[in-house]
């Protein structure tokens, strides 16, 4: 889907995402016409990630991280960010503004153990995996709580340290990784069990699951690969193996897909994002360990703004990195 911004004088400037690379023609109408010199010709070069802003650093006041894991975004770029030990979620703009945070440690309604997943609704409503506590909450955009469903067990409607979670873009289903039941489960927006995702013996430890276009997508986070099904639930394939080379893992955390249709998936011991199609054909990969620009130490979780931009957890180094 192309952008198109009228730069008031006359002129215009056009971006898109272009999903191959290589050789290729380009034509530009207006009112069903060429303009000048349509079609181009043009050369489509491999992606490549840059790091643009960072913000964060280790505390626990307002606008301070520690050990952030999950991150979602909503339509006005939002970012939504779960602290893994404080227990809270912290809300900043896509420049890293601090806008507003709830949540702090413990058992009850608005409190947290260990949140993970974090998923934004249709709505703009904050839906939460609160792992140590072994249940699912959710929130207005502004932290009222709505809602808590699951608790600790391994019943149909029931949880074990769930990690993973996010939102079905087509019936706004709940997807939670229930990575200690080796399962995925999904649950309705009203938090009522639905239906599984894998027969026993189909996860070692299912970290995420993304549905995009007719596929589930999950990262098997001890078998260091991603499993992909169909939206029924039938196994597809799988890709990659424990490693460091290209395509290969070392304890795949989770997966988006950003706006070129590529599936992107965190690695936080190898601290890397690498980049596939998805068939699983490695297409390219951005970061190393450090602490540096563009460095990571163990990403988590990925999120894609609405201009294409990449927002990924820098759960060691305490800070959200936005690459594009």
């Amino acid at each position: 889907k192309a952008r198109v911004q009228d730069n008031k004088d006359g002129s215009y400037k056009i971006s898109y995402f272009a999903k191959e690379t290589g050789r290729c023609h380009l034509s530009v109408k207006v009112n069903e016409k060429h303009v000048h010199g349509s079609p181009f010709v043009t050369e489509v070069k491999p992606r490549q990630f840059k790091p643009v802003l960072s913000f964060g650093e280790r505390g626990s006041a307002a606008g301070m991280l520690i050990h952030p894991w999950g991150v979602s975004v909503n339509e006005r770029d939002e970012i939504a960010v779960t602290g893994f030990v404080e227990g809270s979620i912290e809300v900043f703009s896509s420049d890293g503004t601090y806008l507003r945070s709830f949540g702090r440690k413990g058992n009850k309604n608005g409190e947290f153990a260990f949140p993970c997943g974090i998923g934004l609704d249709k709505n703009d409503n904050i839906i939460v995996a609160d792992s140590g506590n072994h249940r699912v909450q959710c929130f207005s955009e502004q932290g009222e709580h709505l809602n808590t469903f699951s608790s600790h067990g391994n019943l149909d409607h029931q949880l074990k340290g769930p990690h993973g979670l996010s939102i079905d873009a087509g019936d706004g289903n709940i997807m939670v990784s229930d990575s200690c039941n080796k399962l995925i489960k999904i649950f309705h927006a009203d938090g009522q069990f639905f239906r599984t995702i894998g027969a026993e013996g189909s996860f070692t430890f299912p970290l995420h699951c993304i549905q995009y276009e007719k596929y589930l997508i999950v990262s098997d986070c001890d078998e260091h690969c991603v499993k992909v099904f169909d939206r029924d639930g039938k196994f597809l394939h799988k890709f990659g193996k424990k490693g460091e080379e290209d395509g290969e893992f070392n304890e795949p955390r989770c997966l988006s897909v950003n706006k070129a249709g590529h599936l992107m998936v965190c690695e936080k011991l190898n601290h890397r994002v690498q980049v596939f199609e998805l068939n699983g054909k490695f297409i390219t990969k951005f970061g190393t360990k450090g602490s540096g620009e563009g460095k990571f130490s163990g990403p988590i979780s990925t999120a894609v703004l609405s201009d294409g931009r990449i927002v990924v957890t820098d759960f060691g180094n305490h800070r959200i990195q936005i690459f594009e």
